[in-house]
Formats: structure tokens, C-alpha cells, sequence
């Protein structure tokens, strides 16, 4: 090894709380660009979740994924828990968590993100405070 180069090192990062719109990055000399818009939250009680889901369901369909499967069983999931009598928000925000991280692994999904977008917003707004971080898979922050 000449004495100009480094020998390699792991690094690693530990965070304790929520990084949802941030960027962590270990190394040396790295640029990190990342672009986020501010959310507008609609009042929860104004969101009608089944509506929400509907159109998600329907964004999401034009992806081209062999994940389908795995988009729509979550997206059922959301909605099965949705016409319980109290719904639990947790079940409906897990389900709608892995949908988007099935779809955002797909082919086009950066061109969809602007119909997904106000969607993930509303749907966000209506699951509360603990699911804001889904607005980070389409370049939002609170």
C-alpha cells in the first residue's frame, strides 16, 4: 500500500429516533443532493381513507412490477381493515408502508410519483403522526 491510500474502513451509522427526511451518509468527500417538498396536511377527519386507497390502488396499477401480487394483497389488507367498525390505523398504515415499498422499487415509479404524491399525503394525514416518514417515498416532509 503506498502511503497516499487509506486502508479501507467499515462504517456505521446508529440513529435512535426518526431520520425521515434526512440524508446519513459514512465516508469521506461524499455529496448528497436530495430534494424534498414541504407536506400540506388536510385535516384528518376531512380524508376519506377508502377513497384514498381506491385511487393509490388505481396510481399504483400503471407500474410495471413483478411485484403486482405484493402491491395489491397489501393495498387489500389496508382496506379489508378499513371496513372494520374501528379500524386500526397501524394495520392500515403497515399495509399501505409495504404497497409503497414494493411500488417504489418498480419501473416508472419516479414518473408516478406526482399522482401517487397527494394520496400518500392524505393518507398520511389520516394515519397520524407515527406514518409520516411514507411521505418520504414521494419526496415529502412535514
Amino acid at each position: 500500500m503506498s502511503e497516499n491510500q487509506q486502508p479501507s474502513q467499515n462504517r456505521s451509522v446508529s440513529v435512535g429516533g426518526n431520520v425521515t427526511g434526512s440524508a446519513i451518509v459514512a465516508g469521506d468527500s461524499n455529496t448528497v443532493s436530495m430534494q424534498y417538498q414541504q407536506a400540506t396536511l388536510p385535516p384528518p377527519d376531512s380524508v376519506d381513507m377508502a377513497a384514498e386507497l381506491k385511487s393509490l390502488r388505481e396510481s399504483l396499477a400503471t407500474l410495471q412490477t413483478p411485484d403486482r401480487r405484493k402491491i395489491n394483497n397489501a393495498l387489500d389488507e389496508a382496506e379489508d381493515e378499513l371496513k372494520k367498525p374501528q379500524p386500526d390505523k397501524n394495520e392500515v398504515g403497515k399495509a399501505i408502508d409495504r404497497a409503497l415499498d414494493y411500488a417504489k422499487k418498480a419501473d416508472g415509479f419516479t414518473d408516478a410519483i406526482e399522482k401517487i404524491k397527494p394520496r400518500v399525503e392524505k393518507a398520511a394525514a389520516w394515519l397520524g403522526e407515527n406514518w409520516y416518514k411514507i411521505l418520504g417515498v414521494v419526496n415529502l416532509v412535514v
